[in-house]
C-alpha cells in the first residue's frame, strides 16, 4: 500500500510500546507481512505502564500467570515467574524479554512523542507530528496510549515551591535506591488509592526512614494480596495448565480467575455466609472482591453487610481505634471503586513514625519550600513528597494528542469556542463505537478506549486487538482503504453501554472509572466511561458487529 521509497509513509502506525503497541506489533508482522508498520513510544524503552510506574512497592495485584499474554505458547513455556503477584522489576524484563525474543525494537521508534495527528481528506491520511516537528503519514492509525498513564498532579497551591525531593508515582528516578535515598528522611505521600497503598507500605518498612506523613483526602478500602513465592515445580505445573488459566479468565465477568457465588447474600444462613466471607479473605487474590455473592454489587443492604464486615478486620488490624475509623471509607461500600490489595498496609500506621493526616479534618492549604500547610496551622516539615495522585484517566493521554478529525473537527474541546462546536468528544462525552472507534475519525483504533471493558487489563488488550486485527483482515481483503463508523452505530453503542452500567453500585460513586477527576477541568461530574457488562457480552457485540459484515461502519 504504502510506497516503499517514502521513509515517512506508512500503513499502520502505533502509538505506545506498552503491552497494547507490543501486541498491534505481534499481529500486523503476522498478518501483514508486507505493510509497513511503525510503533512510537516517548520512552526510552518498551513497557508502557510497567515502565514508568517503578515507585516502592509496585507490583501485580492479580496473579502474574493470568496477566501476561496469551499468544506466544512458546515465550509462554519458556518464561518463569518467581513469584504469584510479581513486582515492577519483574514484569518490566517479561516486558523486555517478550520483545527481544520476537524482535520487536527494530519497529519501534523511541524517545518519540506524537504532539498532533490531522487527517487529510484529499489523501485519506493521517499526518502526525511529533515533539522534534518530524512528520509521518499512514493509512491506519491505532493509539496504545494507556487508560492510566497520564499523570495528574492535585489543584493545590505552592506546589511547585516546595525545595525537597518532589516525585509523581509513575515518574520515579530509576535509580532511586530506597535504603541510600529514604535514610534519616521525613516523606509525605498524598494520595491513599491503590499506588499509595503499594508506596505507603513499602516506604513504611524502610528500617532507615525518620517519619512518613499520609495526607489522606478519600479513605480506600483495601484488603490482604497474601503474595507467596512460585516454585520451580508449581512454575512447571502452571506451564501445563495456561489453556484453562486463559480459559478461565475468558468466562469471568472482568476477566480475572474469580467470578461470583451465583446464590444472593441472604439466601444462606449468616453463619454460612460469613464462612465463606472468611475463606475469601484468607485466600490470596481478587476473590475477596469478586468472589462474592452475586448481589454485593447491585444490593446496597448486602454491599453494607460486606463493607461492615471489612470494617470489622480493618479494625482488628490498627492498634490506634480513633485511627482505625479514619482509615475506614464512609463515602462508598467495599468493591464499588476498584478494590487495591496491601501487604501491610493497615499495620503500617502502628508504627510510631508513620502518621495520618485527613484532609477531610484539615486541607490542606499549601504546599510550602520546607512542607505542607493545613488549614489547622499545622506545617509538616518534609525532605521528600511523593504525589500518588493518579492520573488523568481512560481520555488524558489521548488528550496530550492535538487532534483534527474528518471536517476539520477536533477530538476534544480547545476553549476555542468556534472549534469546540465541532468538538467530536465535546463536554468530554466520549461516544464510540465498541469502545475501539469513533465517528470523524477515519482509520483510527484505539486499544482501551472509552467504553471498553477495563478488568484484568492483558486480558481486555487481548480481546480489544483481536477484534481490530479481523476487522483489518477484513478490509484487506475487501479492498477497503476507508473505515468509519456510522453515527448512528456509535450512538446505539452509547445507549448499550449506559443500559449496563444501570443498577450497579459503581455508577454511583465518583472516581476515574465513572469519569470523574476534580483535578481535571471538565471532568467533574459523573458519566459513563467504561463498559460494565462481562468480556464475554462485550466480545458477543463484536461478534454480533462482525457477522453483519460490518454494516455499523463506513467502509470505501
Amino acid at each position: 500500500m504504502a510506497a516503499a521509497e517514502d521513509s515517512s509513509q506508512f500503513d499502520i502506525l502505533v502509538i505506545g510500546a506498552g503491552l497494547s503497541g507490543i501486541s498491534c506489533l505481534y499481529h500486523t508482522r503476522r498478518l501483514f507481512p508486507s505493510w509497513r508498520v511503525k510503533v512510537f513510544e516517548a520512552a526510552d524503552e518498551v513497557g508502557g505502564t510497567w515502565y514508568f510506574n517503578r515507585y516502592p512497592g509496585a507490583r501485580f495485584d492479580s496473579e502474574a500467570v493470568s496477566y501476561h499474554l496469551s499468544w506466544d505458547k512458546e515465550f509462554l513455556a519458556q518464561w518463569n515467574w518467581s513469584e504469584e503477584f510479581a513486582a515492577q522489576p519483574e514484569i518490566l524484563r517479561y516486558i523486555q524479554a517478550f520483545c527481544d525474543k520476537n524482535d520487536t525494537r527494530r519497529d519501534v521508534q523511541f524517545n518519540t512523542r506524537i504532539t498532533h495527528a490531522n487527517w487529510n481528506e484529499e489523501s485519506r491520511l493521517w499526518l502526525l507530528t511529533d515533539d522534534k516537528g518530524a512528520r509521518y503519514s499512514t493509512r491506519f492509525l491505532i493509539t496504545g496510549v494507556g487508560i492510566l498513564s497520564a499523570p495528574q498532579l492535585p489543584n493545590i497551591p505552592g506546589i511547585s515551591s516546595f525545595k525537597g525531593q518532589a516525585y509523581h508515582t509513575s515518574r520515579w528516578p530509576r535509580d532511586f535506591d530506597m535504603a541510600r535515598d529514604l535514610k534519616d528522611k521525613r516523606i509525605g505521600v498524598i494520595g491513599t488509592a491503590a499506588t499509595g497503598i503499594q508506596t505507603i507500605t513499602a516506604i513504611s518498612k524502610e528500617p532507615g526512614i525518620k517519619s512518613l506523613t499520609v495526607f489522606q483526602r478519600t479513605a480506600s478500602w483495601s484488603a490482604p494480596l497474601r503474595n507467596t513465592p512460585i516454585s520451580p515445580e508449581r512454575m512447571a505445573q502452571y506451564k501445563t495448565q495456561y489453556d484453562s488459566i486463559f480459559q478461565q479468565c475468558a468466562e469471568a465477568p472482568q476477566g480475572f480467575l474469580y467470578g461470583p457465588d451465583p446464590r444472593n447474600t441472604f439466601d444462606v444462613p449468616e453463619e454460612e455466609r460469613i464462612a465463606l466471607w472468611e475463606k475469601l479473605y484468607s485466600e490470596r487474590g481478587f476473590g475477596k472482591w469478586m468472589g462474592l455473592f452475586k448481589d454485593t454489587y447491585t444490593d446496597p443492604v448486602a454491599n453494607k453487610a460486606y463493607s461492615d464486615w471489612i470494617a470489622d478486620k480493618i479494625r482488628s488490624r490498627v492498634h490506634d481505634k480513633v485511627l482505625a475509623e479514619k482509615l475506614i471509607p464512609t463515602d462508598h461500600g467495599f468493591g464499588t471503586k476498584r478494590v487495591p490489595l496491601e501487604s501491610g498496609y493497615f499495620e503500617a500506621f502502628n508504627q510510631p513514625n508513620v502518621h495520618l493526616v485527613n484532609l477531610r479534618e484539615t486541607p490542606i492549604t499549601t504546599v510550602t519550600p520546607s512542607g505542607i500547610l493545613t488549614a489547622d496551622g499545622r506545617e509538616h516539615e518534609l525532605d521528600i513528597l511523593v504525589f500518588a495522585t493518579g492520573f488523568d484517566a481512560i481520555t488524558g493521554a489521548l488528550a496530550g494528542i492535538d487532534w483534527t478529525g474528518k471536517d476539520d473537527r477536533p477530538l476534544f474541546e480547545t476553549g476555542n469556542s468556534d472549534k469546540d462546536n465541532l468538538a467530536i468528544w465535546a463536554d468530554n462525552e466520549t461516544v464510540t463505537f465498541l469502545g475501539l472507534m469513533a465517528p470523524s475519525l477515519p482509520n483510527t483504533f484505539m486499544i482501551l478506549g472509552p467504553h471498553q471493558p477495563f478488568g484484568n487489563i492483558p486480558r481486555s488488550i487481548e480481546n480489544s486487538v483481536n477484534v481490530v486485527m479481523g476487522l483489518l483482515q477484513f478490509v484487506k481483503a475487501n479492498g477497503y482503504t476507508y473505515v468509519e463508523p456510522r453515527q448512528e452505530a456509535a450512538d446505539a453503542w452509547y445507549e448499550h453501554v449506559v443500559e449496563c452500567s444501570k443498577g450497579l453500585l459503581s455508577s454511583e460513586i465518583s472516581g476515574w472509572a465513572t469519569g470523574v477527576n476534580t483535578n481535571v477541568e471538565g471532568k467533574s461530574r459523573r458519566r459513563v466511561a467504561k463498559y460494565s457488562a462481562t468480556y464475554r457480552q462485550f466480545l458477543d457485540k463484536c461478534e454480533e458487529a462482525e457477522k453483519a459484515g460490518w454494516t455499523s461502519l463506513y467502509l470505501q
